[in-house]
């Protein structure tokens, strides 16, 4: 019986031994769990790229049909130096700007102009502002 169990081991052993020699075909990894994860945030960062440069080009061009008068009226409107200011805002050949009225200070009329001459679109600021004499806009 010991004879037995000691051929059928050594039968064991051999079959073991000649299935490590003997090449197994490779396939390839399967992506994990991780992978596949990694994968679907690209994707998904990706799509958010694309959407924010749709999105900044949707600006840029607003801002540019946007017209001059509106942008300068814009950044002036909305300066609380200039809140109790009465403007009047005149563009001349699509780029030059005549600032027209009465603001209650000279750092008022100082930051209005530097205001209308930060303004995209701007070329020239003309100040026709006077001092005091304030009105409500």
């Amino acid at each position: 019986m010991i004879r037995r169990i000691s051929a059928g081991l050594g039968v064991c052993f051999l079959c073991a031994a000649a299935g490590a020699q003997a090449p197994q075909p490779q396939q390839p990894p399967q992506p994990g769990t991780a992978a596949q994860i990694g994968e679907k945030i690209d994707r998904g960062l990706s799509q958010i790229g694309a959407e924010l440069s749709q999105g900044w080009t949707d600006i840029r061009k607003s801002v540019e049909k946007m017209g001059v008068q509106s942008r300068v009226y814009g950044r002036l409107h909305w300066d609380k130096a200039l809140q109790d200011a009465t403007l009047e805002i005149e563009i001349r050949d699509g780029q030059g700007v005549v600032l027209k009225g009465n603001v209650p200070s000279a750092e008022a009329k100082l930051k209005a102009a530097q205001l209308a001459r930060d303004t995209i679109g701007v070329n020239s600021v003309t100040d026709e502002l006077t001092v005091g004499r304030g009105g409500s806009r």
